[in-house]
This record gives structure tokens, sequence and C-alpha cells, in this order.
């Protein structure tokens, strides 16, 4: 059995160019495929829950409750000598477009250890704000209203387990 030296020498720069086009294929397939991302949580893509402001005043708490059903509550509380005086603002909410509009249907105030004293009421609480939720972080965009001009503020509050 002869074998033809011309026929080897010719097979060699093509079997290079082959393998050389392979290892290149391999390599932009596997650049080229993403890498599994974590699946999200479902309650970090809502605003469904209970949620804390993280920049408290001393002696005050603002909480917000999102529920399942549309349903809104705003609360501050201020403590001052072992008492606590707390004002929620119950009513609605929706979003559209990542923005929050709430509307309060009724405010419940309660000094101390008094009786609540509930107020009907049909206030628009939030009115189209800008909202984001980034893992468990809302941060609500809204113009508030000091003595000389109106300022865009930005309230970051965290999501608080249930206990």
């Amino acid at each position: 059995m002869v074998i033809n030296l011309h026929f080897m020498k010719s097979l060699k720069p093509t079997f290079i160019s082959v393998l050389h086009g392979l290892l290149i294929c391999s390599i932009l397939t596997t650049g080229a495929c993403k890498k599994e991302k974590k699946p999200v949580p479902w309650f970090a893509k809502t605003l469904v829950g209970h949620w804390g402001l993280t920049d408290k005043g001393p002696n005050t708490e603002t909480h917000l409750y999102f529920g399942g059903l549309g349903e809104f509550t705003y609360t501050f509380v201020h403590y001052d000598n072992g008492l606590a005086d707390q004002t929620s603002y119950n009513g609605t909410y929706t979003t559209q477009s990542g923005n929050l509009t709430a509307i309060v249907k009724e405010k419940v105030e309660q000094k101390g250890n008094n009786p609540a004293v509930k107020t009907v009421s049909s206030i628009t609480f939030y009115d189209n704000v800008p909202f984001k939720l980034d893992g468990d972080i809302l941060t609500l965009k809204l113009v508030t209203y000091p003595a000389d001009a109106p300022i865009l503020t930005e309230f970051k509050f965290y999501r608080q387990l249930p206990d």
C-alpha cells in the first residue's frame, strides 16, 4: 500500500482550517449562551405587603400597606413619653405604567390611650406617583411642598416580613 505524499500535504492545511473553524464556532456558541438568572420571587415584583420607611425620624414610624385586592393604608406613628399617637389613612390604590395612585376613604386618629376617631375622607393621597421596586426596596418619587417651593423628594421603604 502506497500513500500519496502530495495528498497528505494537501490534507494538512484543510484539516487545520476545519479545526480552526470548529473551534471558533464552539467559542461563539458558548459565548452566545446566556447565564441562567435566578428566578425573582413573586413578592419582589409586587407592591403587595407591608413596607416601612427606611429613613425614619426620631420617635416616629411610617408604614405603608398594599393589599392584594387594591386596599391601601398609610400609617404614621409618633412616640412621646411612652405613648403613641397614630394616624392611619385607609383607602384603595391602583398602579399603571410604574405610577401609583392611592385614594383615601377614611382617616383614623388615636392619641395615646384615647379611643380612635374615624373620619370619612375622599382625598387623593398619591396622585400618579412614580414608583420603583428593587428587590425589597420600594422607592416613591413625589413632590413635597415646603413653605418656599415644591421639591421632588424620594422616599425609600423596605419590605417588612410578616410576623
